[in-house]
Parts: structure tokens; sequence; C-alpha cells
């Protein structure tokens, strides 16, 4: 009688912990599934000013970086890159949502050594400097990690927007005064890009 009662005991407290297993499996099924449907209805917003979601710069005027990080606005986009921009988070069912800032370089006739193009990005509102660019050393598109979107462009920035979060960036992109000056004129070129990512 007693071996009966220990047994059925037993066979309660391993039909219990299936149970929990059980629950806990189709809990986080329900949980990445709902996820996902609400990441296919999640959307982010790039908003940028006229021409400035494509930068481009030529080896015609290299300069350091105390001054590439205080490079202002200038019509004449062929020697330095400037953009400012923000992304928006547009979703129904979710918080927040990964995303991800990455630049494609365009085609140009002779490209410049990306070892030699500076990025840097910073807050629009303050005017400081992005995680990942606040070490005091200014990242060269060579340096710059391959994106998760595309493996053609490298990541500028990744970060999580919250819902009807907006956030706003300025990007600066010169030529390093380390370039060794020639007579003939290399350029290049890239094309910002917002996406989210799981």
């Amino acid at each position: 009688m007693h071996n009966k009662h220990i047994n059925s005991t037993v066979f309660i407290g391993i039909c219990l912990i299936l149970l929990a297993i059980c629950s806990f499996t189709v809990c986080l099924f329900l949980y990445f599934h709902g996820r996902d449907s609400a990441l296919q209805n999640a959307t982010i917003v790039f908003s940028y000013s006229d021409n400035s979601s494509k930068l481009m710069i030529d080896s015609s005027m290299p300069i350091t970086d105390a001054i590439g990080k205080k490079l202002d606005y200038m019509p004449d986009q062929e020697k330095y890159g400037y953009s400012e921009f923000s992304v928006f988070a547009n979703m129904q069912g979710m918080d927040s949502v990964q995303y991800e800032i990455y630049a494609k370089p365009v085609g140009v006739a002779v490209e410049l050594p990306t070892n030699y193009v500076k990025l840097y990005l910073t807050d629009l509102d303050k005017d400081v400097p992005v995680d990942g660019y606040d070490g005091g050393v200014v990242p060269t598109y060579k340096d710059l990690k391959v994106a998760n979107t595309d493996p053609g462009a490298k990541k500028v920035y990744s970060g999580t927007l919250k819902k009807n979060e907006t956030q706003r960036f300025r990007l600066r992109i010169w030529l390093a005064d380390t370039y060794p000056i020639t007579t003939e004129i290399s350029s290049f070129g890239i094309l910002l890009y917002v996406n989210i990512i799981d």
C-alpha cells in the first residue's frame, strides 16, 4: 500500500513537471509568434533633407578630424558629406523595435580608398557622438562592421526605437588629412538606409 502511494505521488509529480514544461513551451511559442506578426506590421520612417541620403566626398579637400567633427551644411556636397535625418517607429502590438542605419557605396569613376574616408554620427539635438563614435577616434568606412541587413553595406549605427519615438541624427563624412594628395581626383559616395532587424 505504501509503495502504491509513493508511485502515485511520483506519477503526479512527473505529470506536473511535464505540464509545466509544455505550458512554458507554448508561452514561448505564442510570444515569439506574436512578436513576428508584430514585426511584420512595424515600420521605420526615414526622413531626411533634400539630397542628404546620398553623401559624396572628393580628394580635393582632406581635413583633420577636429575640423571634420564640426562640419556644417554646405551647398557643395562634393567636397564633404553632411546629412541630417530622423527615424520614427510606427508599430502595433510592440513597445520597441531594433533597427539599423547602414551605408552602401554608390558607383564612382575612381573610388577613394575607404581607409581614408571618415564617418562621424551624432545626435542632432545635442550634436554629441552616438555609441561607437565617442572614443575620440573617428572610424573610417573600412573600419565599420558589415551591416546585418545587407552584406554589401556597412553598419553606421544600430539601436532601439520605442513606439512613436523619433530619433534625429547628423552624419558627417570627410577625407582624412593623412590621405596622400595626387593630381587625380578620386571620390567616394554612399547612400543611407534604415531597416528593422530581428
